[in-house]
């Protein structure tokens, strides 16, 4: 996918001529190609927050810097106070829709759930540090994660409107539009634009709905539109130039520069993780496990004893629940299978057994270990054949090693 952070930037355009004196209720009076329309404060801050966190920059000062170098862009009061001071100040505990309209990188560069509601948080903090600004973020970001993720639609409702927003449940645009104002709450914002993302049938069809309800227009666009484009996958060519021919060249280079990088890692993706149950895990065992999630088992090679001294075994024992004394099976959050009795083919049973159990245990994802290979002696190529069968269960990780030996 390329223009990305544009999907936040030309929603903002679009619905710049209808925020205040044009502000309009009228679908069909919609013009998303105004020769008067230009980038407001929204787009300054989608993109400062994205250069921060692609280049590592203090989110603060990226936001301080870019929002005072463009400062005619329609900054609010309390914001533009927060630029002007003459050091980066404190967070003002705002729960202004500011948050939600800057955070769309989060949402498109996130590799999984948990980390995209970390850098959603990290973008509203400076400023938004309210419960609601931060919730307003963390919402819109994920409503981008979901839809990079290829999520339906009743998906995100369920997982970003019913679950953030439960007063706005069941409300349609029929039911939200003839009573709504202009509001530059999160509460009043982010529902109503997922709302207008989840009734679209396009990216154009859903920034003309954003607008049309008669708020907030261009903060309403360049929320629900990267909503909307993260799903659909398309946006149309007459709006992409007309955003770049009026977009500074440091935010075309940033736009250009973090395509580049999301799609590093959506290919990356396709290789080295997968997703089971909902949650985004591992492609191959991790070289090294210090935590679990909840759902999550470590499979250990151990011995008939159960004694638990040295290797992944010991890690299984201090970390993972593992039983002294219980050399088989299932204890904790770990598995032992046993490695050193005698042959490979002595260990070949307890594999197939644990093979067993991982088909009848779907609810349960299961990190295998290079079992055998430490204390017991063996070698990858010794053990790994074992694993064949467990190559097609999706509920089971086996390490890199052994699935490129099995091929």
């Amino acid at each position: 996918m390329k223009n990305l952070l544009l999907s936040a930037a030309i929603g903002d355009i679009a619905g710049m001529p209808y925020e205040f004196e044009g502000r309009t209720k009228r679908y069909e009076s919609v013009n998303l190609l105004l020769s008067t329309s230009t980038y407001t404060d929204d787009t300054v801050c989608t993109f400062a927050c994205a250069d921060a966190l692609l280049h590592g920059i203090d989110m603060a000062e990226s936001l301080r810097n870019r929002g005072r170098a463009d400062f005619s862009r329609g900054f609010g009061g309390m914001f533009a106070r927060w630029l002007l001071a003459k050091e980066i100040q404190p967070p003002y505990n705002s729960f202004g829709n500011g948050s939600a309209m800057r955070v769309s990188a989060a949402g498109f560069m996130a590799r999984s759930k948990e980390e995209c509601i970390e850098l959603a948080t990290r973008t509203a903090l400076p400023t938004h540090n309210h419960p609601e600004g931060i919730k307003g973020a963390v919402a819109t970001a994920l409503a981008i994660y979901y839809g990079m993720q290829g999520k339906d639609k009743d998906y995100i409702r369920h997982n970003v409107l019913d679950e953030y927003y439960p007063n706005w449940s069941g409300l349609t645009y029929a039911d939200i539009k003839p009573g709504y104002k202009f509001d530059e709450t999160c509460q009043q914002t982010i529902p109503a634009a997922l709302i207008c993302f989840l009734e679209s049938r396009d990216y154009v069809d859903c920034l003309k709905l954003a607008i049309a309800l008669g708020g907030d227009a261009d903060t309403l666009a360049a929320i629900a539109g990267p909503m909307a484009y993260a799903y659909y996958r398309e946006m149309p060519e007459e709006l992409i130039k007309n955003a770049k021919a009026k977009l500074p060249g440091w935010m075309l280079e940033v736009n250009e520069e973090f395509d580049q990088y999301v799609n590093s890692v959506m290919r990356s993706r396709q290789v080295t993780l997968r997703e089971y149950n909902g949650e985004v895990r591992p492609g191959f065992t991790p070289n090294v496990i210090s935590s679990l999630k909840a759902d999550e088992v470590f499979v250990f090679g151990s011995n008939l004893q159960g004694y638990h001294g040295g290797g992944a075994a010991r890690v299984a024992l201090s970390k993972f629940c593992a039983i002294w004394g219980q050399g088989v099976g299932l204890q904790g959050q770990s598995y032992a299978i046993p490695t050193m009795q005698g042959g490979v083919e002595t260990i070949k049973p307890y594999v197939d057994q644990f093979i067993d159990f991982a088909k009848e245990h779907t609810e349960l994802f299961f990190y295998v270990t290079r079992i055998g290979c430490g204390i017991a002696g063996f070698r990858d190529r010794d053990i790994a054949p074992l694993f064949k069968d467990a190559m097609s269960i999706s509920n089971v990780c086996l390490p890199k090693s052994f699935a490129e030996i099995i091929g």
